[in-house]
């Protein structure tokens, strides 16, 4: 796996985005917690803050409020509303303490606002589901549970999974049944791909400052050679010995979009620099450009791209009302 050395050393050939599947996380794969449906986390923005409906008492401690909460029809309180429908307090501070087993946190608040934003997102994903008439059957789902119990080696042992867990079995239904309908969705957004995409190939050397930066592009004005100089001075090590080639790409596969903007932008040949990213300052070089068959890494980056995507636009247009504080 190439890396690039920095403060944070972040891998992705070292800037290829990671394929997150919007499976269920974790179901007995040798995990000691976690659970309910994951989707990509796309950092919703808070659309709307409206005036509370009924109020509710406050909620227990170690949920941050302000006061009261609104609402439901049954009476139940809700820390969210999504295009009407609401997220109740119970099943938040439920997920909230699934998402506490899996690690520490030093600040609670931005584990609540996480867990807040992924039902939220999921929220969507689902209503969105309904529209499209997508749907996962009471026969499938019992079909998918029966699978699990099988693995976990017996009844018992399910059950001791389901506590550890903190799931109830109807809580562990409506997980997986989540997880069921956000996978047949993604594949229904990402089902047309392009079997070939317009890629480049570029090189680039990464140095720590701006200045170091426009020292290698005076060089390079001079004369010296671009690989000789990734080999010696590019803190990215993964791709130094090889002259900082980041090899072929297409648009969206890279963490730090504006290489990919800049290398976009250049005939084969061409230098750009500085450009400044969380990694340092990079030198890029564009080599190629042309359009060539997705690999099966790139077909999963570019579908989970168009999923995340699709998924933002559904959560520009929602109307999403947040209660919590």
């Amino acid at each position: 796996m190439r890396k690039f050395v920095n403060d944070s050393t972040l891998s992705v050939r070292s800037l290829r985005l990671t394929f997150v599947a919007v499976v269920l996380a974790g179901l007995l794969a040798g995990c000691s917690g976690g659970g309910g449906a994951a989707t990509s986390s796309s950092g919703v923005d808070t659309v709307n803050n409206a005036a509370p409906m009924q109020q509710a008492a406050p909620a227990e401690q170690g949920t941050s409020t302000a006061g009261v909460l609104p609402t439901d029809e049954s009476g139940a309180p809700i820390v969210a509303l999504v295009n009407g429908e609401g997220i109740t307090l119970l099943n938040f501070q439920r997920e909230l303490a699934r998402r506490q087993q899996e690690a520490s946190f030093s600040n609670p608040d931005a584990l609540e606002e996480s867990v807040l934003t992924t039902m939220i997102e999921q929220q969507v994903i689902e209503q969105a589901a309904v529209a499209q008439q997508i749907i996962v059957t009471d026969a499938e789902l019992e079909a998918e549970t029966q699978s699990n119990i099988a693995l976990a080696g017996s009844e018992d042992r399910w059950q001791t999974w389901l506590t550890t867990n903190l799931f109830t079995p109807e809580e562990f239904q409506n997980s997986l049944r989540s997880s069921l309908v956000t996978g047949r969705l993604r594949d229904s957004v990402t089902q047309n791909l392009a079997d070939t995409v317009e890629q480049v190939h570029a090189r680039h050397i990464l140095v720590a400052t701006e200045v170091e930066a426009n020292a290698v592009m005076s060089r390079l004005q001079g004369g010296e050679d671009f690989g000789a100089l990734a080999s010696s001075l590019s803190n990215d090590i993964s791709t130094r010995d090889q002259g900082g080639d980041l090899g072929w790409f297409s648009e969206g596969e890279l963490l730090e979009p504006v290489l990919a903007q800049v290398a976009f932008s250049l005939e084969p040949g061409a230098v750009a620099g500085p450009i400044g990213t969380r990694l340092g300052y990079h030198v890029l070089q564009l080599l190629e450009k042309a359009e060539r068959p997705v690999t099966p890494e790139m077909q999963a980056n570019l579908a989970q791209l168009q999923f995340e995507n699709w998924l933002q636009a559904q959560l520009s247009s929602a109307t999403i009302e947040r209660y919590l504080q």
